[in-house]
């Protein structure tokens, strides 16, 4: 069969972007309901598509936290792009931090964080996966203006701006799962639900199979 008709045929079986924000948002609910123990109801508006209003149903109508509004932003979107391309497990990990995220409005997350709010440890359970270096600066360098540099004890994972290059986050380069998040990243909402995971998972990797 020639590429290009290939090509053709796999479009038009590819999942559409609306359905993969659906299937998202379903399994969100669902991870949210399995590690905190509250239901919740994710949905956007015909007049506010870019917004994701997410409702807690186990809470009275009248409680003043019952509803929260979340900016579907450009970042989002590209995620459910990466997913509508066919990357490889990525829809489970963002569904997982989207439901941390979301749940981190009604309820503290297994999250300690140090006085000067950047180092970051989890108390979850280690992930399997393992990420060479090479691997990593790919990932890293599929969002835009974001890169690696290495020096003798760290990774620094940074963002060229206009004015500056900006730390977002480093690695131990002779420790592993020892990695810090620069505040300049937790601001980025929906990007650091994306890159973060990324960051655990090349942490968590043994020195040896980086």
């Amino acid at each position: 069969m020639k590429k290009k008709k290939l090509a053709k045929l796999q479009q038009q079986f590819q999942p559409s972007f609306k359905s993969i924000q659906s299937n998202l948002f379903h399994k969100m609910q669902e991870k949210v309901t399995a590690k905190y123990g509250f239901k919740l109801k994710a949905f956007t508006q015909t007049d506010r598509p870019n917004v994701l209003i997410v409702r807690r149903l186990d809470l009275d109508e009248d409680a003043r936290n019952k509803e929260i509004n979340l900016s579907l932003d450009e970042n989002f979107t590209n995620m459910v792009q990466r997913i509508q391309n066919g990357e490889k497990d990525l829809g489970e990990l963002f569904s997982d931090n989207l439901a941390q995220e979301v749940a981190s409005h009604w309820t503290s997350v297994n999250e300690t964080i140090t006085q000067n709010d950047s180092v970051v440890t989890e108390n979850e359970t280690e992930t399997k996966d393992q990420m060479t270096l090479s691997a990593f600066e790919d990932e890293v360098a599929s969002y835009t203006n974001f890169y690696v540099e290495t020096t003798d004890d760290r990774y620094e994972v940074k963002e060229q701006t206009k004015t500056e290059s900006r730390l977002l986050a480093t690695i131990s380069t002779q420790s592993e799962n020892e990695y810090t998040i620069e505040t300049a990243l937790k601001r980025k909402y929906k990007l650091k639900l994306a890159l973060i995971p990324i960051i655990e998972a090349f942490a968590n990797t043994p020195i040896e199979n980086r």
